[in-house]
């Protein structure tokens, strides 16, 4: 396995409670309005959108996802990678209503979604829309156990050990805020 990639067979893990704690204190916000794209009720927020449907205070209200439903005024979206595209175009359509959502995503800024969504003429200036870009990896949470990732690197003696696997390929949170 090379040195700075993370491979996963799942699309769901979740993002590490200091980090969203961060994010919240930095915008003064006690909890987000909604967890738009979520495996289990890890992210502090009134109501959240699962791939079965939607809930308030973990209580089940109907059978719409979070790419069909309607969003909040302040939203946190940390979707599967290879539906970014679809939550990034979602994200865009709710800021024109007013909601704010930040999305964490993998900084693939040669990608088409970038390029449409976030970068204005391959500038990070596009009006009403922040970029930061993650200086350190994160380590997610699988959801089956509530414990970091674990993955498997080979030591140099061949040895073969178990340890929390940071996703080293760049992230970046943006923000899409609410223009209304």
């Amino acid at each position: 396995m090379p040195k700075y990639v993370f491979y996963s067979t799942r699309d769901d893990y979740m993002t590490p409670v200091n980090f969203v704690e961060k994010v919240l204190q930095e915008n003064n916000l006690p909890f987000f309005d909604c967890d738009v794209c979520c495996t289990e009720f890890n992210i502090p927020a009134k109501s959240h959108y699962k791939k079965d449907g939607f809930y308030i205070f973990q209580n089940k209200v109907n059978d719409i996802d979070g790419l069909n439903g309607e969003w909040s005024k302040f939203n946190w979206c940390n979707p599967p990678f290879d539906k970014c595209e679809e939550f990034i175009a979602k994200a865009v359509t709710e800021q024109a209503k007013g909601n704010t959502t930040f999305m964490l995503i993998p900084a693939r800024t040669e990608t088409g979604y970038w390029q449409k969504y976030i970068l204005n003429n391959g500038k990070a200036n596009r009006k009403n829309i922040e970029v930061e870009f993650l200086r350190k990896g994160l380590c997610f949470i699988d959801p089956e156990t509530g414990k970091p990732v674990q993955m498997n690197i080979t030591k140099k003696n061949g040895t073969i050990v178990q340890v929390d696997g940071v996703y080293k390929n760049p992230l970046a949170l943006i923000t899409f805020k609410g223009v209304c």
